[in-house]
């Protein structure tokens, strides 16, 4: 049985949309910030969170992703491999979170 009420999940999620601020990616030992193309909760009530990953010059391959809040603190890592072959190439990054109740 839940104890929270839906008001109360979309609460939470409408909190997520509000305290993430921007995200950052590494490219060999370089962190880059990117600021958030929108932060979004689908009907689903997946909480959508997009941003760019684009490099100004050169190539590489991107090897972690990060998510920080208003308060420049980190709220997502995540190890990832995707190879930037040029300048010209680029990626919309999605991250989805399921805010959800779990009772034991």
């Amino acid at each position: 049985m839940a104890l929270l009420t839906k008001a109360a999940i979309q609460g939470y999620r409408d909190y997520t949309k509000r305290r993430i601020a921007y995200a950052r990616f590494k490219v060999g030992s370089t962190y880059y910030k990117s600021l958030i193309e929108s932060v979004e909760v689908t009907s689903a009530g997946v909480v959508e969170i997009s941003f760019k990953i684009e490099l100004s010059s050169g190539s590489g391959e991107v090897t972690e992703v990060q998510l920080y809040d208003t308060d420049n603190q980190l709220w997502l890592s995540k190890t990832e491999r995707l190879k930037m072959d040029s300048v010209a190439e680029g990626f919309l990054y999605v991250v989805q979170l399921t805010i959800t109740e779990i009772t034991a």
